[in-house]
């Protein structure tokens, strides 16, 4: 009987309900989110749009390095508190983390500009653009710390609208506002002020959130530090979150640093905007099936397990394709909304959705691995098909530039889940016949 409730309630987290709701609200982000790019690439130029996204694409990197992997580690201390009701941990947790996050964005954006200078004739990002841009660094960093505390005072709903939907609102009216102040003078240092003062509302907006949703508990009393913990607790987190959030961003690495070509670097940025409709398909599943996934695993139940694999192809899958199919179909068309000269990155596009399309339908095996205790296997199967894709992407940016990177990208993304994969599946089953 008790496991039977369990199923019922695992299942019920399944329901096509929940999944359109979750799916929805992503994909009303990514497009709000092309649409802000389209109104970009139209105030700037090709060159200006692709130095802006190769400056954006270190900053992001960068926010990861600074955000310390405290986001994603303060989750369970914060819920043990909540349940256990000793709140000292967690109230030193809340002094500290945002303490570290300024300190370690100042030492990464000391580091990164004064690096810049030293090698800026290599770049087709300018100082003065690098400068601005880096300023949005903190900010980017708080608003995953934020987000993440949010969902665990159970705001995760209100939390993910200010931080996807939100902020792309303010950044289309900012966009919006300064176009019409600017006109022709508005250039990459006014595109960064935009995303730095939408970055800094949506901060506040999280933190506004935050004091009203967490306990009375969290805000006073004593508080107790346990530095040695915290480091070895976030650091997986840290490293996992770099690698991923750098194979993710490398084409700008190499295409604004490496093989400077501002032209190149905006191509790419257009059609892995519109590419990242089908990354929808994948992210609301894997919040839908994930607590499953979790369940299926801790109770070894392994009929479950395939079920659950079962399903994920049923609903993932056909919809992934079909739409990877319908983007290759309307690619130009939707290319044209950036301007003719973007018309050129039809065939960037086509790759970048193929490789999305295949790496949604092998994404459920990247939390099974987790769950099944394959945290370690995560971060070197992580690590290693990061550093050989990156240095692919230098080897093959030389010969055929942006094509190039958009192939090597594309054939690391699917090496690395396609690994985890075969992974997953000898550690549970070795776990289910214990």
């Amino acid at each position: 009987m008790i496991r039977k409730s369990a199923t019922t309630e695992s299942d019920s987290t399944l329901s096509s309900r929940r999944f359109f709701s979750v799916m929805a609200q992503q994909l009303l982000g990514t497009v709000l989110k092309i649409c802000t790019g389209v109104i970009l690439a139209w105030m700037l130029s090709a060159t200006e749009f692709g130095e802006f996204n190769a400056a954006y694409g270190v900053m992001m990197i960068a926010s990861v390095v600074a955000g310390l992997g405290l986001n994603q580690f303060v989750v369970r201390p914060f819920r043990h508190a909540i349940t256990t009701g000793d709140y000292s941990i967690a109230r030193g947790l809340r002094y500290f983390i945002p303490l570290c996050i300024i300190a370690a964005s100042a030492v990464s954006i000391g580091i990164l500009f004064g690096t810049h200078l030293l090698y800026s004739h290599h770049s087709m990002v300018q100082v003065e653009s690098f400068a601005a841009v880096l300023a949005m660094l903190p900010l980017v960093a708080m608003m995953s710390y934020l987000v993440s505390t949010a969902n665990t005072h159970g705001a995760a709903g209100r939390a993910m609208f200010l931080a996807t939907t939100g902020l792309q609102t303010a950044l289309l009216l900012g966009l919006g506002i300064i176009w019409y102040l600017a006109g022709d003078s508005f250039g990459v240092l006014g595109a960064a002020g935009v995303w730095v003062a939408a970055s800094f509302v949506i901060c506040l907006a999280l933190w506004r959130l935050n004091r009203v949703v967490e306990k009375r508990q969290f805000k006073s009393g004593p508080r107790r530090t346990n530095w040695g913990s915290w480091a070895r607790g976030s650091f997986p987190y840290l490293i996992l979150g770099v690698v991923t959030m750098f194979l993710i961003q490398s084409p700008f690495v190499v295409l604004g640093w490496i093989h400077a070509d501002g032209e190149d670097a905006a191509m790419f940025a257009a059609a892995d905007h519109l590419a990242q409709l089908l990354s929808v398909f994948g992210a609301a599943a894997l919040a839908v099936f994930s607590p499953a996934i979790a369940d299926a695993i801790e109770s070894k139940d392994r009929l479950k397990y395939t079920s659950l694999i079962r399903r994920w192809w049923i609903v993932v899958c056909p919809a992934t394709i079909v739409s990877a199919i319908l983007i290759s179909v309307f690619g130009s068309t939707l290319l044209g909304f950036y301007g003719d000269q973007y018309l050129a990155a039809y065939w960037l596009l086509v790759i970048i959705a193929a490789a999305i399309a295949i790496t949604n339908c092998l994404l459920m095996f990247v939390s099974a691995l987790q769950y099944v205790g394959g945290g370690r296997s995560v971060i070197v199967i992580s690590a290693i098909w990061t550093v050989t894709g990156f240095a692919a992407m230098v080897v093959m940016g030389h010969y055929w530039q942006e094509m190039g990177v958009a192939i090597t990208q594309a054939v690391a993304f699917i090496g690395m889940y396609a690994t985890m994969m075969i992974r997953s599946s000898i550690l549970i089953r070795r776990h289910m016949s214990m």
